[in-house]
């Protein structure tokens, strides 16, 4: 019986201290986000940028379009450019890249092939647009 009451204790007690480390760490993360000037900036500038809509539209053009539709996808590169163009920061312009390949692999309509092409293209836009960088490296590992 005492065992029974001292591993249901030692339980408990390891059960309130990953309850504890798991909340302690959500807080850092969530006061590190917001007190990280840099990764506020970027959002304002992303926003101001109008989330980069233009770009996401693009972005999926490019992955289905036919040669029909060139004329409407090369606007939408320029629309794409001048939404990049407004984010001053470069680092900040491969964010906004990023959250855009975020939000489409999110939407979970490409496959394979078009997921890759997407992400080729996101990676090298600015370089299309004459932006610095000429390439943003977009992490793969957690998107695809």
């Amino acid at each position: 019986m005492a065992r029974v009451m001292i591993l249901g204790a030692i339980s408990l007690a390891i059960l309130f201290m990953a309850v504890t480390v798991s909340s302690s760490r959500i807080t850092i993360n969530i006061v590190e986000d917001t007190e990280n000037p840099q990764s506020q900036r970027c959002q304002q500038q992303i926003q101001q940028a109008q989330r980069l809509r233009s770009c996401q539209k693009y972005l999926r053009q490019t992955t289905q379009f036919s040669e029909e539709e060139e004329d409407q996808v090369n606007r939408d590169q320029q629309q794409c450019c001048e939404q990049l163009r407004q984010i001053q920061e470069s680092q900040c312009r491969c964010e906004g890249l990023r959250q855009v390949v975020q939000q489409e692999q999110q939407r979970g309509e490409l496959q394979g092939r078009e997921r890759q092409q997407m992400l080729r293209t996101a990676q090298n836009l600015p370089g299309l647009c004459g932006l610095s960088p000429q390439r943003c490296e977009i992490q793969t590992r957690s998107l695809f």
